[in-house]
């Protein structure tokens, strides 16, 4: 975990802090208000956006849990019941447009309501303290602007995710072209002894057509429909979405347009050989392990590794149709969520607050 000297925020917000006494919330909550004297008061019903960052104090060190400056999740909750628990509302009510708040949770307090099921994280040991430090950084009184906001959020956070995903997978160093040539000869080996015709992409990767569509060629302006099985060269599955041992049978939407919003890339061999098909087509990707995760781990694919995948094109969208596909997904994500609220609710009252 990154220690706390590297996150300036919660220092700032900590330091400034440190004259004022905690006041006492409830339930074992304690809190300081870092106002800055300016911005709407918080309102029930308002809307809030919030910069967190949560710490763990075990006595000596503080140590970062989560910064949402850094990973760019977008935080907007409503300040009622159905958003948040009672305890925290009490202290929002208190708070304006730009201000600060650090609260403080004993490690004492939590151990002793703790179940033997809760399975608390090793690292938590008695006379320690999570400490979230937070900043207001909008209020909306409407929740479509509210909505708005958390949209642009997301859309800044896929973006930010594209990007970093991108540097990491860059083609361009000494050691991948080095095993790029490595992994073509490899692949062109392969090829005749199995007595496969393969046509080369761009940047190197491999397609077979199995079975040619109809359709529409893919390109940047689209959103695939893909079902797939991703193979290791000596045929065994690492992933698919059409095997329900693997627990995600519904077709992928892969992102080939420069919309971030529309859903995140994949790697760089699929992309490739995505634009050499139509929506119908069956094929074969054959993927040098620089256009798949190079030199890095990921679950069961080893450095390095030579990937294979059976392709199927099912559909294939616009940007407008994956824009209304992800609406409704979201709309539909949201409503059980709040079916599940309800139900913990009814429940119990009390427990389904905390929840939140």
């Amino acid at each position: 975990m990154r220690k706390l000297s590297f996150i300036m925020l919660a220092t700032a917000l900590i330091l400034a802090a440190c004259s004022q006494p905690f006041k006492k919330g409830e339930k074992g909550l304690e809190y300081k208000i870092v106002s800055v004297g300016n911005g709407d008061a918080i309102k029930t019903g308002d809307f809030i956006q919030l910069q967190l960052c949560k710490i763990y104090n075990n006595g000596k060190s503080d140590s970062v849990l989560s910064d949402s400056r850094k990973t760019l999740e977008p935080i907007i909750n409503k300040i009622d019941t159905t958003q948040m628990p009672k305890e925290f509302i009490n202290i929002f009510l208190q708070m304006k447009n730009g201000d600060s708040l650090v609260l403080r949770t004993s490690s004492d307090s939590i151990i002793a309501q703790s179940k033997p099921w809760d399975n608390l994280p090793p690292f938590i040991k008695k006379g320690g303290y999570f400490i979230t430090t937070l900043k207001i950084t909008d209020v909306f009184k409407d929740e479509k602007k509210a909505e708005a906001a958390f949209q642009e959020g997301v859309s800044k956070k896929n973006k930010k995710d594209s990007i970093e995903y991108i540097e990491k997978m860059r083609v361009d160093s000494i050691e991948a072209i080095g095993t790029m040539k490595k992994d073509d000869a490899t692949l062109q080996d392969y090829f005749k002894k199995n007595n496969i015709t393969a046509l080369k992409t761009p940047l190197g990767a491999y397609v077979q057509i199995i079975k040619q569509g109809a359709g529409k060629l893919l390109d940047t302006s689209t959103v695939a429909k893909i079902n797939y099985t991703g193979t290791f060269m000596d045929g065994k599955m690492f992933d698919s979405n059409t095997d329900p041992s693997k627990g995600h049978v519904e077709p992928f939407d892969v992102n080939l347009t420069n919309d971030p919003t529309l859903g995140r890339g994949v790697i760089k061999g699929w992309t490739d050989c995505l634009k050499m098909l139509h929506d119908g087509d069956k094929a074969k990707f054959f993927i040098p392990s620089p256009l798949g995760y190079g030199n890095q781990e990921a679950g069961e694919i080893k450095a390095n590794s030579i990937l294979f995948f059976d392709i199927d094109v099912v559909g294939v969208m616009t940007k407008a149709q994956a824009k209304a596909a992800i609406e409704s997904k979201m709309k539909v994500i949201r409503e059980k969520q709040q079916r599940m609220q309800d139900s913990l609710q009814k429940a119990n009252p009390q427990q389904g607050a905390q929840g939140h």
